[in-house]
């Protein structure tokens, strides 16, 4: 997927679009990695454009989010479609763990 990325003063936001290229995980990866590595209290994921995601990408989510809880900061997914949703929920399942999910990038600031 395409990822485009805007630093905020208190959080880095990452939105997703679908794939424009074969490399698009490995893009995802570098941008969660950078992510993580910026010193934000919070990482925002906007899913808004997606209409599907790779169960690769879920778990790539999962782990940036493990990474975070380490540095006591959080993940958020933002305006997650309903298709998104599912395939998280599914791709996640054996984790007994799940992504925070918010309707609105207001409500990912509210958490703060």
């Amino acid at each position: 997927m395409t990822v485009f990325h805007e630093l905020f003063p208190a959080s880095y936001l990452l939105a997703l679009a679908p794939p424009a290229t074969a490399t698009a995980e490995n893009e995802l990866a570098a941008h969660l990695a950078h992510a993580c590595r910026s010193g934000k209290p919070a990482v925002w994921v906007d899913c808004r454009l997606l209409d599907t995601l790779p169960a690769t990408a879920a778990w790539q989510l999962w782990a940036c989010q493990q990474q975070l809880r380490r540095r006591h900061a959080r993940l958020v997914l933002c305006r997650v479609p309903a298709a998104v949703e599912r395939t998280l929920r599914q791709a996640l399942a054996c984790t007994g763990e799940s992504l925070l999910i918010v309707p609105t990038l207001e409500d990912a600031a509210a958490l703060a």
